[in-house]
């Protein structure tokens, strides 16, 4: 059983109260675990807008942990399979980035992570990086640090509740559209920083 699955059925044993994750999922990075579980569709209590965590006194393991709570034992939109990146293509498009994070243009010292454009809740289907061409791995993916990718997981989760799709940094500006989301992630910065980018520096 994965960590993810772990984590869920201990949460959905304890639906409606807080559980703590260390115990639940037995992993030191319960956070990454439970943003599995948000990209699955699963509804948890907000202690603070975009924020599920809380920390407390867990009796089971008597220390202060990280702890959730489930609020429903389905989730609110249908679960989808994801494709896992082989060693072998995660090579092939870090190199077809050149490891520089999207949003900055910077090169990547620490780990980069390879991140959907379109956000996970918002796609109908996972993409396998296997049939696509260097092109098309452009279109469909971007690298990011790991604190760019945390960023943007917040902003999309905010998109998908309130259709409002937040400023790239605070900075008000859309390639395409406007701050409405119509049905398409395209002329967000969240979306294509690189793209943004460069249409910003036109207008500038």
């Amino acid at each position: 059983m994965s960590k993810t699955e772990q984590l869920l059925s201990a949460l959905k044993e304890n639906v409606g109260h807080w559980t703590c994750a260390y115990c639940g999922s037995n992993s030191g990075q319960p956070a990454a675990t439970f943003r599995e579980l948000k990209k699955l569709g699963y509804k948890f209590e907000e202690v603070a807008p975009n924020r599920w965590a809380k920390n407390q006194f867990c009796p089971k393991c008597g220390a202060e942990r990280t702890h959730y709570k489930l609020l429903s034992l389905n989730p609110e939109f249908s679960e989808k399979p994801r494709i896992t990146i082989t060693a072998s293509e995660r090579k092939r498009i870090l190199k077809i980035f050149g490891l520089k994070d999207a949003f900055t243009g910077a090169s990547i010292t620490s780990t980069p992570e390879i991140d959907h454009k379109e956000p996970w809740t918002r796609m109908e289907k996972d993409v396998d990086t296997k049939t696509l061409t260097d092109e098309e791995i452009k279109d469909n993916f971007q690298l990011l640090t790991r604190e760019h990718n945390l960023l943007k997981d917040r902003a999309c989760s905010s998109c998908k509740l309130t259709n409002k799709r937040p400023p790239l940094f605070d900075i008000h500006f859309w390639y395409e559209g406007d701050a409405n989301y119509k049905g398409t992630c395209v002329g967000c910065g969240w979306y294509d920083g690189a793209e943004w980018r460069k249409q910003l520096n036109k207008k500038i």
